[in-house]
């Protein structure tokens, strides 16, 4: 049961009331000027003996003297009637779920199977994390703690906190997205656990600049057959011939990630003599992104060679944990023999979506029209493609453009027709 300790406190006689009869100890102080140490006694007793063990649980201590208070408050004809006819005592501070709570519940929701896709609910765990990291930080639990002036201090922390590891500041384009993801958390809560609708977000956005615009560099030529060379002396030492081919299809057609981990077979139309990407769309994996992405690349010697040498059909069997750069089974699995091309080559930030990169300038500084490039990345825009894909390598020769596209026209034929010769 509860006890109290009286204590003079600037000369007023005040009370210390302690309660651990519940498996924890719930303290707080009173002021003895309206109720005796005795009514505020029985107050709190009626008021945990009412609550729920998940409500005792949850409230604060200053939350649990609030509705003793409220109880030492109402009439006492109508204490005694709850009390002679076994009814339980409404709260007048509801519980409110922590951040934290409401963050578990919508992941739970969003995460439902067939909903979204495998990449979306790694990307939204992600996002919910370093949210709840920001948070804690700033030592905010509580929904209703959070004002507009602490959000608006997120952009800046996160713009320093990369947590990725890399270098350099967020991209505008991933503070916003979290933003959005905080968003749709508060929505959450309002709608399904009593949140009251506040205007945190309003106003709150990074505008792209040079300088956190998100910006993945290509490899430079040296680099790319110096990769490839690696990948290939790997594959003789291991067998591991999947990634070698894997990274040279994507040089040499721009795949992303998401298509190399669904390619199969049935993608080479070899009568059509196209690659056909996403010609058949797998469960849970459909969205507007893959839709815009399907599109149908003329199949070269190099290919065609891939498709025969079957080594990118042999699906690895080693299962690794999806990580901040491999958000697909493939990827994952290919981050650490990635790693490992990093620190013997000397090249870093080796990962696939630089590939992609690179086979869109390589194709556009050969010669190749842009809208060309953009209809072989898949890109529903060519504004996509040309403020960050595809990008002119003059400094591949002395001699200006001409000597550029010559340059590349060499290494993208090399690509195309030449590598396995």
């Amino acid at each position: 049961m509860a006890s109290v300790n009286k204590f003079i406190d600037r000369g007023f006689e005040r009370v210390r009331l302690t309660d651990t009869s519940f498996g924890y100890r719930v303290q707080y102080n009173v002021n003895l000027y309206k109720n005796t140490a005795k009514q505020w006694l029985n107050a709190h007793n009626a008021i945990m003996q009412s609550l729920s063990p998940e409500q005792r649980r949850k409230l604060s201590n200053k939350q649990i003297k609030e509705l003793a208070a409220n109880w030492l408050a109402a009439p006492k004809g109508a204490r005694e009637q709850v009390k002679a006819v076994g009814l339980t005592v409404v709260p007048a501070t509801s519980y409110e779920m922590s951040f934290a709570e409401v963050a578990e519940k919508y992941l739970a929701d969003f995460c439902r199977p067939g909903i979204n896709s495998e990449t979306a609910i790694i990307k939204a765990k992600r996002q919910c994390g370093i949210l709840l990291e920001f948070l804690r930080l700033h030592r905010i639990t509580e929904y209703n703690k959070l004002s507009r002036d602490i959000m608006a201090q997120y952009p800046e922390w996160r713009s320093s906190n990369r947590q990725d590891g890399r270098s350099g500041v967020a991209s505008a384009d991933v503070i916003n997205k979290e933003l959005y993801r905080m968003a749709a958390i508060i929505k959450h809560g309002v709608k399904y656990h009593g949140w009251t609708e506040r205007y945190l977000l309003d106003g709150i956005k990074v505008k792209a600049t040079a300088e956190n615009t998100k910006s993945v560099r290509p490899f430079e030529i040296a680099e790319a057959k110096t990769i490839l060379e690696w990948l290939r002396d790997n594959a003789l030492d291991t067998g591991n011939w999947h990634l070698h081919d894997m990274v040279l299809l994507a040089l040499c057609t721009g795949l992303e990630a998401k298509a190399l981990h669904l390619l199969v077979r049935d993608w080479f139309k070899m009568d059509l003599g196209v690659l056909r990407v996403y010609d058949k769309f797998v469960s849970g994996v459909l969205d507007a992104k893959t839709q815009n992405r399907a599109r149908d690349i003329p199949l070269t010697p190099t290919l065609r060679k891939i498709y025969e040498r079957g080594f990118i059909f042999v699906r690895h069997t080693r299962t690794r944990r999806l990580s901040l750069k491999g958000e697909t089974a493939f990827a994952a699995w290919a981050e650490s023999i990635l790693r490992k091309a990093e620190m013997e080559t000397g090249i870093a930030d080796i990962n696939l979506h630089r590939f992609r990169h690179t086979c869109a300038t390589a194709r556009l500084s050969a010669g190749w029209q842009l809208i060309r490039v953009s209809r072989m990345l898949g890109h529903s825009n060519i504004n996509t493609t040309a403020s960050h894909y595809a990008e002119y390598d003059l400094s591949a020769s002395p001699e200006g453009f001409e000597g550029m596209v010559a340059v590349y026209k060499e290494f993208t034929d090399w690509l195309d027709e030449g590598y396995f010769r």
